[in-house]
């Protein structure tokens, strides 16, 4: 069932037991205080009649009240000089105790017991209700004493017209119970319809989500209430699909690039093997052929051997568990300078070394490659006579080194991919400078593993700033 139905369904279900409910406890309610209502006035009708008939009692110190013609008598006069039934149409009767009518102005034929009469009692006014002819009777029993002689008093009256009541209520509530259920289930198809329409639309656009429809997304209603949060989340829960689509895309984009690079870094140096070994084999070939080939062979064998060798280190810095100490910046810059010092010697390079001091948490050797790879980068994109300046200083907490050449530069659309796996700006100046693209992975490794956040900023033929930022877990103030 479609939740618009259950809402729909629901409410009609719970108006229903709350309206009927309501309906009926208040319609007998009213019938009970009118019932009671009939039952007083029968009440209070036999206490005017008996304090009539006690105000008339002389007249029958001078008959005899165990005649009942004289009794009956007395009571017709009593009952027409009064005119004690003709405006209520109550009814007067008079029983001797042993239950013998005196006197009755009943219309009504009662046939049966009459417990009314049996469950008279003195100083007690007893009443009951008894269906006769199809009609509904009240009865006052009770009993009288006139000159030492006691009779029964039965005052009765129709109040067949409490009950009629009580059915037109009814009749008149099942015709408000049908209008207003009409009404109400128009009103509530149309409120449920609108309410859950912004629901429909999610499923809707969900499933063109599901086939692959990422662009798609929900219109926001201004309204702040829990369909409008529901509706921003899913919109940003399709944004955070998209991003991480987008990411795996670039991953498996990367991956494929890796893969690429890889196959053709390993079947350039083991093509040009087998072309200069079927060339030894051949017997007729001069010593100077001889000479070049063994020297391609050998000069592809280290080419691969390099690749190997970085490729395992980089799988092993993945891998390995830093072991970290206290080891002081300038020092393992000043280190790091002594190791190319004959590279900088050859271009002419000066390094500008201009930092604050300060120590940091790191592993030595991992923190010594870190080093090596970007100043000797720094190196080969420089040309001769010209400076590399390396300026560390503290900002917002943070320590930053900051290294910079002003060299060949890094085009702006490569430098998302400059530190994936064997991606190479210049593919014929790296490997001229006998580079395979992997010095720039070993660097984003070690800082990742270090925790330490490694920003390259370039611009073609101005130069690149590669930006290493220590938080403050990564370095000590005390020197």
């Amino acid at each position: 069932m479609k939740f618009w139905k259950k809402i729909f369904l629901y409410s009609l279900i719970l108006f229903l037991l709350l309206f009927n409910s309501g309906g009926i406890i208040l319609i007998e309610k009213i019938h009970s205080e009118n019932l009671n209502n009939a039952i007083k006035s029968l009440m209070y009708k036999s206490l005017n009649i008996e304090s009539i008939m006690y105000l008339n009692t002389d007249y029958l110190m001078n008959i005899d009240v165990y005649s009942e013609s004289n009794i009956k008598n007395w009571m017709n006069i009593i009952t027409n000089g009064y005119s004690l039934n003709s405006v209520d149409e109550y009814n007067t009767e008079l029983y001797s105790m042993e239950n013998k009518e005196i006197t009755s102005d009943l219309k009504e034929k009662i046939t049966g017991e009459r417990k009314e009469i049996s469950n008279a009692k003195k100083g007690k006014k007893s009443f009951i209700i008894r269906t006769i002819n199809n009609r509904r009777y009240a009865f006052v029993s009770s009993i009288v004493n006139l000159e030492n002689r006691d009779f029964k008093l039965i005052i009765s009256r129709d109040i067949q017209h409490v009950y009629t009541e009580r059915i037109n209520n009814y009749k008149f509530f099942l015709i408000i119970d049908i209008i207003i259920l009409i009404i109400l289930s128009i009103g509530m198809y149309i409120i449920s319809k609108n309410l859950t329409k912004p629901l429909v639309n999610l499923s809707n656009i969900s499933k063109d989500i599901a086939k692959g429809k990422y662009d798609i997304r929900v219109v926001e209603s201004k309204e702040n209430d829990e369909i409008g949060v529901l509706e921003h989340n899913f919109n940003f829960m399709i944004d955070v699909i998209e991003n991480n689509i987008e990411e795996l895309k670039t991953l498996n984009e990367s991956k494929q690039r890796f893969i690429d690079s890889l196959n053709h870094e390993i079947k350039t140096p083991i093509t040009s093997i087998i072309g200069y070994s079927e060339l030894l084999l051949k017997s007729n070939i001069n010593e100077e052929i001889k000479m070049k080939a063994y020297k391609y062979i050998n000069s592809e064998a280290k080419r691969l051997e390099t690749l190997n060798s970085t490729l395992l280190k980089l799988t092993l810095i993945r891998e390995e568990k830093k072991s970290l100490g206290k080891l002081n910046l300038r020092e393992m810059i000043n280190g790091v300078e002594d190791i190319l010092i004959y590279k900088l010697e050859k271009k002419s390079i000066n390094l500008n070394i201009n930092i604050e001091d300060v120590n940091i948490l790191a592993d030595k050797e991992l923190f010594e490659v870190l080093l090596t790879n970007i100043i000797d980068n720094s190196i080969k994109a420089s040309t001769e006579n010209s400076v590399i300046d390396i300026n560390g200083y503290y900002k917002n907490n943070n320590y930053i080194l900051k290294l910079t050449d002003y060299g060949i530069g890094i085009p702006k659309e490569d430098l998302d991919k400059i530190i994936e796996p064997f991606y190479m700006v210049d593919k014929a100046r790296t490997r001229k400078n006998n580079g395979i693209g992997l010095g720039l992975s070993i660097c984003n490794e070690i800082c990742n593993l270090h925790d330490i956040s490694l920003i390259i900023e370039s611009k073609l033929n101005m130069g690149t700033s590669i930006i290493l930022e220590f938080n403050k877990e990564n370095y000590l103030n005390e020197i």
